[in-house]
């Protein structure tokens, strides 16, 4: 990818730096009240950000806006998402809010720094999108290039989470199928996967199956009789979908799911089963459409497990770098 491709999160960006300012009152380490002279003492950063421009800037507003901007909001943000380590887990959350969030404009504001608004950024994440604004608060010395490409790894955790709950929802539509449930079950779970991967030559004369023995996925699978993949209830293919493809299945999935809903017409098996093989044929379909042969190319090679490690890694190395800050 070039440093030169038009990012989506390019404002975002601008303006996530535009907001940052510089706590220049407290610069002078004699002038701290709470500064002991022969206490060790350590300035990670003094910048922060206003906690209204932020809100602003990731688009929270009216009740949640209140409810983000609540000093029990911000004191809890820091409590639940400060990572849980030895060296990280292990602080006095009271003092911790205490330097890294100071009123400013006469109180009628407040300023985070960088460590208080990634906990805050991360609790709104629970419920809005905020997957480029963490990577940016998180590693501030990446390129936007970079912040855009860790983004895109949150998100596809987060895609990923969503599909096994949609599975479960469809776990539970099967077992309202009656005594046959299991049978259903068994049928439809293996032609799931076959009409979403099947296991056709791609053009490179590449099955499916052979594609996954390339990048040694799931290691610890036995091996399948005729090529055919392990259950997908044991391998979790969907973990190596892309954002892309896991997004497409989202839709179609929730599409069928709200028809299962809204049409008690429907609620047999073998209707069902034909409304689901045309979703995803559709989806098969737009890639190919697209340029490529099967969705076998959007194989991912790390699954969700390695991705999710990786990032508790970082979340584990800015803590550490992070978490003294003091912006008095």
């Amino acid at each position: 990818m070039s440093e030169n491709i038009l990012i989506p999160n390019a404002q975002e960006y601008k303006e996530l730096n535009n907001a940052k300012s510089t706590s220049l009152k407290y610069d002078a380490l004699s002038i701290c009240p709470d500064w002991a002279p022969n206490e060790h003492y350590t300035v990670t950063s003094n910048e922060y950000w206003p906690l209204s421009k932020f809100l602003d800037i990731i688009g929270v507003t009216g009740q949640n806006k209140r409810y983000f901007s609540h000093p029990l909001t911000l004191d809890m943000a820091i409590g639940q998402n400060t990572p849980k380590d030895k060296e990280v887990g292990k602080q006095n959350f009271k003092e911790l809010v205490y330097h890294h969030i100071v009123p400013i404009n006469d109180n009628s504001d407040l300023a985070l720094s960088r460590y208080a608004t990634w906990t805050l950024d991360k609790e709104i994440g629970k419920t809005i999108p905020t997957d480029f604004s963490q990577a940016y608060l998180i590693q501030p010395n990446y390129s936007m290039v970079q912040l855009y490409r860790m983004s895109q790894q949150t998100e596809r955790i987060n895609l990923c989470a969503r599909v096994h709950k949609i599975n479960d929802t469809l776990d539970g539509i099967f077992k309202s199928l009656g005594a046959s449930y299991s049978q259903h079950y068994k049928v439809f779970n293996h032609q799931r996967i076959q009409w979403l991967f099947n296991n056709k030559r791609n053009n490179n004369n590449i099955t499916k199956a052979e594609i996954i023995k390339q990048r040694q996925l799931f290691p610890n699978v036995k091996k399948t009789k005729s090529g055919k993949l392990a259950s997908p209830t044991r391998t979790y293919l969907y973990d190596y979908m892309d954002t892309q493809l896991l997004q497409a299945y989202i839709n179609a999935m929730e599409a069928i799911i709200e028809k299962w809903d809204n049409n008690p017409q429907i609620h047999n098996y073998f209707a069902w089963r034909d409304m689901t093989s045309n979703a995803l044929n559709s989806i098969v379909s737009h890639f190919i459409c697209n340029g490529f042969s099967t969705p076998n190319a959007h194989l991912c090679q790390y699954g969700v497990k390695t991705i999710e490690q990786k990032r508790h890694e970082y979340e584990i190395a800015f803590a550490k770098n992070y978490i003294n800050t003091h912006l008095r």
